[in-house]
């Protein structure tokens, strides 16, 4: 309950402890005798008569009033709608005005109900950055893929130079209820304006749910082309750089050529793998048993593991390829590590080609040749088109491909094999 009245303010807290100690001497030093003039006198030092609007039972402590929009009107001696002017910046405010208001925000270090915007239906200036990490895998993940690191800078740049913030979020499980409730809630409670989402599959349940919502959502490297909502941005590689790889392979004299990659039952791992398939016929190679590799995920770990299978279940006399492809960096570090745990080296043994030229890629023993991307106008044009559809929807549907370009390193030299 809220209401006018006039009160006795402690200065401070200890003030009141201070009074109470006071009489609770005087008292015990004699019952029958309190020196009232002294009492008046030592009061006086602690509290001062005020009047301002309070809440029921709530002391009022000097310099830690509570004060609200219509206070800051009252006070500046202008309406409540200018005030909100001036809070939110409008430009149609008398300078002199805006001075006014300002000066007393400053004075009382007043600071607009968050809560209360919402609801009003102003925005949060906030957009989510959801990132899927995998748990199993996050040891190398972490320390490697330092592209995630400069990706998700480049996301918060560009929406703090736009005039927004930016929440960032980690999700380990997307198929964990209380993860995707967490999310929903994000969105629902208007706590973000948008959200972009890097490393989910590519067919996500969470992703679809929140588009069909009409919520503002940016997708890294996400291919569905039966989805045309307007409000799902999508920025995403060109895959046909497989092909380049292949022409670069073919070119140093490489004929038993494998690709390594993921996630082949998304429509991503199967336009990848066929997209590596198309290259291979092109140039009239056989796709041989095991000359595409499927890891349980695009890390390190699973790539060893995945080309350790392969080597462990090859007949004695089946040949080993001559160049291997793999579907980032990071898969290509763990398939060198196999190699060696056979004997085997690369370049000298086989010919190694990554994708995304991750930073540590140029340090790398040997160091990688690649596929280059521009990571960076990716999602600097992924957060600025999010932003500018939330300021104002778009039409139709924002969806850019993104090209590479090879970066030829050691890991790769011309193939010694006369074998077909």
């Amino acid at each position: 309950m809220v209401k006018r009245r006039s009160k006795t303010c402690f200065h401070e807290p200890a003030a009141f402890y201070a009074f109470i100690l006071f009489i609770s001497n005087a008292l015990l030093t004699d019952k029958s005798f309190i020196d009232i003039p002294n009492t008046i006198s030592m009061l006086s030092l602690f509290v001062n008569p005020c009047s301002e609007q309070v809440h029921e039972g709530r002391f009022c402590m000097r310099g830690k009033k509570n004060i609200d929009a219509a206070k800051i009107a009252q006070l500046a001696g202008v309406s409540r709608a200018t005030v909100s002017r001036v809070v939110n910046n409008y430009a149609f405010v008398k300078p002199t005005t805006r001075k006014r208001v300002l000066e007393v925000i400053e004075r009382y270090a007043y600071s607009p109900n968050f809560s209360a915007q919402i609801l009003a239906g102003k925005r949060s200036k906030t957009i989510g950055l959801f990132h899927l990490v995998a748990k199993r895998f996050e040891p190398h993940s972490r320390l490697e893929d330092t592209h995630i690191n400069f990706m998700t800078e480049q996301i918060i740049n560009t929406a703090t130079l736009g005039g927004s913030y930016t929440l960032v979020h980690q999700v380990s499980d997307v198929n964990d209820a209380s993860e995707k409730k967490k999310i929903m809630d994000m969105f629902h409670q208007k706590r973000i304006d948008a959200g972009i989402f890097m490393g989910f599959p590519n067919s996500c349940e969470l992703i679809e749910e929140l588009v069909a919502y009409g919520f503002v959502i940016g997708v890294f490297n996400q291919h569905r082309p039966d989805k045309t909502e307007p409000n799902r941005v999508v920025v995403r590689l060109d895959y046909s750089s497989i092909a380049t790889s292949v022409a670069y392979a073919v070119s140093l004299g490489h004929k038993r050529i494998m690709f390594i990659g993921a996630d082949m039952l998304n429509l991503v791992g199967l336009d990848v793998f066929r997209i590596f398939s198309e290259a291979m016929a092109k140039y009239r190679l056989p796709i041989r048993l095991g000359s595409i590799l499927c890891a349980q995920a695009l890390a390190r770990t699973p790539a060893a593991e995945a080309f350790s299978t392969f080597m462990e279940a090859r007949a004695p006399d089946q040949p080993l390829p001559t160049c291997i492809i793999c579907g980032n960096d990071i898969m290509a570090f763990g398939v060198i590590d196999a190699l060696r745990r056979y004997g085997l080296d690369s370049p000298r043994d086989m010919a190694i080609i990554g994708s995304d030229d991750i930073l540590v890629s140029q340090y790398f023993t040997p160091p990688l040749t690649t596929m280059r991307y521009d990571f960076d106008g990716m999602m600097k044009t992924l957060t600025l088109k999010v932003l500018e559809y939330v300021e104002k929807p778009l039409a139709t549907q924002f969806v850019k491909t993104y090209s590479g370009e090879i970066v030829i390193r050691e890991s790769c030299r011309a193939s010694l094999s006369k074998a077909p």
